[in-house]
């Protein structure tokens, strides 16, 4: 589910540990106050800032404790979902599904698809908005009315191109199935070993429109 959270588990004994929290968010890491049971870590989100949090060590009372960008709320920000899909040889795999923050399931978007290797384990991870390197940025995309699809590959030893194609193919297809995206209005984007992958794949499928 890519969530995550903290467990607390004692030296002594052969006890499991035991869950204290667990969230559909990406957890800092806990740092202790040296005199008393206080605990500060950040949590984010795709569309939340990581801001500061301060709890006991119960992680009962979990409570922000600053506002790193209220400037956001003036702005199309996004939302990240996690989707399943079966890849050509019938294999589960998971994707990031990103919308613009005013998605309207009537309409019809374009689509970016974004890929290296396996991506959804940053399913939470926060992007503030940015020029585009040699990775694209997503909430910049999500911003300005694009779904933005990023499947997870899995690879057969020997052959990334057919194996890239395998997966992201019916991830794309997928998404095309429910309807709010435009055909004819599909892209991809990748770098590195992402971008020798879309180079075989351009030769295999007529699918995108810019790569």
């Amino acid at each position: 589910t890519k969530a995550s959270g903290l467990y607390r588990a004692s030296f002594a004994g052969n006890a499991e540990p035991a869950t204290l929290v667990m969230l559909d968010k990406a957890f800092g890491t806990p740092i202790k106050a040296r005199d008393a049971d206080v605990y500060t870590f950040t949590l984010s989100r795709f569309e939340a800032l990581g801001n500061l949090w301060a709890s006991s060590g119960a992680f009962t009372d979990m409570k922000k404790v600053s506002d790193g960008n209220p400037q956001q709320a003036q702005y199309n920000w996004g939302r990240s979902e996690l989707i399943e899909y079966v890849n050509a040889d019938g294999k589960h795999l998971k994707a990031i599904l990103t919308k613009p923050e005013d998605f309207d399931p009537s309409k019809k978007y374009p689509m970016l698809v974004y890929i290296y290797e396996q991506l959804t384990n940053g399913l939470h991870r926060y992007v503030a908005p940015a020029p585009g390197g040699s990775s694209i940025n997503v909430t910049r995309y999500a911003s300005n009315g694009y779904i933005i699809l990023q499947p997870d590959i899995v690879y057969d030893l020997g052959y990334p191109g057919q194996s890239a194609l395998k997966c992201v193919l019916p991830a794309v297809q997928t998404v095309l199935n429910a309807g709010f995206v435009d055909p004819a209005r599909v892209g991809i984007q990748g770098h590195s070993w992402g971008g020798y992958q879309i180079a075989y794949m351009i030769t295999r499928t007529n699918i995108f429109r810019a790569v």
